[in-house]
């Protein structure tokens, strides 16, 4: 999973190196992006001030946080689950 200037993210599989997913809904630029432990979700945080949850496998954006400031980095607790 990658995070883009470009304000999306990009689920790749790793086999092929082929894009997966765009996913895209973010007005700024993506700073970081990871899996959850069992590979179904993604994270994603944004200069826009904003944090989503995606379903890795439709890229569907499952829930979405607002922030007061920019957050540059993000992880799921190893508690999460579905």
């Amino acid at each position: 999973v990658t995070a883009s200037d470009d304000k999306t993210v990009r689920i790749c599989d790793t086999q092929s190196g082929q894009i997966k997913h765009t996913l895209a809904g973010h007005t700024d630029e993506v700073r970081s992006s990871c899996f959850c432990a069992d590979g179904n979700r993604v994270v994603s945080v944004s200069y826009d001030k904003t944090a989503r949850i995606w379903d890795a496998d439709t890229g569907e954006v499952l829930s979405e946080f607002t922030f007061n400031n920019v957050a540059f980095s993000c992880d799921f607790s190893p508690n999460y689950s579905n």
